[in-house]
């Protein structure tokens, strides 16, 4: 790769700090980040299908009765802090995202450049072990520097994809109270 590209991965991989949350180490190789614009977190059990035996309740326990599998998703947990305290305007996330996107242009011409000379150095030090050593450390190096410059484009996109939500949200959330009318507090007097 001799321009200022890097090999980004298909699927980016967690990061340690997202295992680490979740206690789910162990996991790394195994769980993939989800696509830009959704807002699902990889690492929440699936819940059962609602056919399955383990699923449902047992008649005799009634619908008073609290769900087998603990609270239903995205249920606030009981005494914990509301979930829409966080609001942030679309034109912060839009700016935030092209900063990521500048980051990503600062990271990736660097890192890209750094083939040239481990080429030079391989050649230079052909038959030797160091030789082979840099071609496997460059190597690497392409492969960690791609999932960050990854990583950045999916920061930068999923910062527009949630831009673009609290707008269509806004939007959908006005119709829904066009045919709405303020009632009188003077009404029925």
């Amino acid at each position: 790769m001799a321009d200022d590209k890097l090999p980004e991965p298909a699927k980016l991989p967690l990061t340690p700090d997202e295992l680490k949350r979740h206690n789910a180490e162990w996991r790394g190789g195994l769980v993939q980040a989800p696509p830009a614009n959704s807002y699902v977190d990889p690492l929440t059990p699936v819940p059962l299908r609602p056919t399955s035996p383990l699923y449902q309740q047992p008649p005799l326990l009634g619908p008073q009765q609290p769900p087998l599998f603990g609270t239903p998703p995205f249920a606030p947990a009981p005494g914990g802090p509301p979930q829409d305290r966080l609001k942030i305007e679309p034109a912060v996330l839009n700016t935030a995202a092209g900063r990521a996107d500048e980051i990503h242009t600062a990271f990736t011409k660097p890192a890209a450049a750094l083939e040239e000379p481990a080429r030079a150095a391989v050649t230079a030090m052909a038959g030797w072990d160091s030789g082979d050593a840099i071609k496997a450390a460059h190597k690497q190096w392409e492969k960690q520097a791609g999932t960050v410059a990854g990583w950045l484009a999916h920061i930068a996109e999923s910062l527009r994809a949630g831009a673009r939500d609290y707008s269509k949200t806004n939007v959908e959330i006005e119709q829904s109270f066009k045919g709405v009318t303020r009632r009188s507090g003077l009404e029925g007097l």
